[in-house]
């Protein structure tokens, strides 16, 4: 079983980050779609994490390429019309690539969850859960299947000055489930 997190971006780095850790620690595969694996790295996000990166594809995509042409020609040309185009068709492309490249990848009858992580991976979470209508999609994790699961032991490291093991942060308490609200219904 497995969670893939959708983020284009970073701006909500430490979310994604912290909702990577808790499934890890519970023993859950989690998988990220993402422009480029550098600026994750930087953010902290764990190595354990699958990363599907789209920066190589849409550099290759004939429409970035196209920019590249125009901006080579004329930077004016490039700055007043192309780069205006492209911000409107780069949910496209960046659909086009995800499909091309992270499709053929994932174990799709193992993700459990979809998460869309921030408002530029809303298209392509959107052609995800339409190709695979069984799936969980949301914009935030729903931590309640992973909540009643112990932490899995993680290799602990030795420090060198005593020898003993240094015990990893216990990750916070999921929030209580919102559905039990406590209203008697038949009442």
């Amino acid at each position: 079983m497995s969670v893939l997190l959708l983020a284009i971006g970073t701006t909500r780095a430490r979310a994604v980050c912290g909702s990577a850790d808790f499934l890890l620690a519970r023993g859950v595969d989690v998988g990220l779609v993402a422009v480029d694996a550098e600026s994750w790295q930087r953010e902290g996000l764990d190595r354990r994490v699958t990363l599907y990166t789209l920066q190589a594809g849409e550099e290759r995509h004939p429409l970035n390429r196209l920019g590249r042409v125009v901006r080579g020609v004329s930077a004016a040309a490039y700055n007043k019309v192309f780069s205006k185009l492209y911000r409107l068709l780069r949910p496209y492309v960046m659909w086009r690539v995800t499909r091309a490249q992270v499709v053929r990848q994932v174990d799709w009858s193992a993700v459990e969850q979809l998460v869309i992580c921030d408002s530029h991976a809303i298209p392509i979470g959107w052609h995800l859960a339409k190709r695979h209508p069984g799936l969980t999609v949301g914009f935030e994790l729903d931590r309640t299947p992973y909540a009643d699961r112990e932490p899995v032991a993680t290799p602990t490291a030795t420090t060198a000055m005593d020898s003993t093991p240094a015990t990893a942060p216990t990750p916070a308490p999921a929030p209580a489930s919102p559905t039990a609200t406590g209203i008697d219904i038949d009442a």
